[in-house]
């Protein structure tokens, strides 16, 4: 983390604080229900409630995580943005991960790249956990717990609808 906020400078202050909107609530929850809509009205249920689930463990799971390890965030520096007491699961990493490699995947199944677009949007997972760890408010175990915990919710749904998906 030293070595992370050794090369702080004011761009990179504003792309980890991008990074920070783009793993906020406040974002991935219009991004999911719009998902949802999108899905609904082109008659894919599945994908529709697909992204239901996904929201909602996202946003309950490291909650009561972090309730029960109650870890306190780092006091390294002086935060970028103000943030709650609580560090371990890093929210922002398990919404980064969950939604962005499904959303990936979701995008560019039918042309069969889906792998490619779960690395991709793994890459806006990765740039949202060294963001959270930027800024001082995340111990590298708190991202990685995320990461892990957002890939495993992106990976189960992919898999459930992949193997729906195939005949037989």
């Amino acid at each position: 983390m030293l070595w992370i906020h050794g090369h702080q400078s004011p761009a990179l202050d504003a792309a980890f604080i991008f990074s920070w909107v783009l793993g906020s609530m406040w974002f991935c929850a219009p991004l999911a229900l719009l998902a949802i809509a999108w899905h609904l009205h082109g008659q894919e249920r599945r994908e529709a409630v697909a992204w239901l689930v996904l929201g909602m463990l996202a946003a309950v799971l490291p909650e009561i995580l972090k309730r029960l390890v109650e870890r306190p965030r780092p006091e390294l520096w002086p935060w970028l943005l103000p943030t709650a007491a609580s560090s371990f699961p890093s929210g922002h990493s398990v919404a980064g991960a969950a939604f962005y490699p499904f959303l990936g995947w979701i995008v560019l199944r039918s042309r069969n790249k889906g792998g490619v677009g779960y690395a991709l949007g793994f890459l806006v997972a990765a740039f949202i956990g060294v963001g959270r760890m930027y800024v001082g408010v995340h111990w590298p175990s708190d991202v990685l717990a995320g990461w892990a915990l957002g890939l495993a919710l992106s990976g189960v749904l992919i898999r459930r609808l992949a193997s729906e998906a195939r005949p037989g």
